[in-house]
């Protein structure tokens, strides 16, 4: 294996888990989207060529 892509985190409450990571890794998510297709909402922080 040469890198990780990204790795996903399911949590119920989407808000108060980006709080947390933001004081964690100190920065903002990089983006939040909502897939259809899986009917979830996603939240984005990038780390080097990762994404978690």
């Amino acid at each position: 294996m040469k890198r990780i892509e990204h790795i996903g985190i399911a949590v119920q409450d989407l808000a108060g888990a980006e709080k947390i990571f933001e004081d964690i890794l100190g920065y903002a998510p990089h983006k939040r989207e909502r897939v259809d297709s899986e009917s979830v909402e996603v939240s984005f922080f990038q780390t080097g060529e990762s994404k978690v």
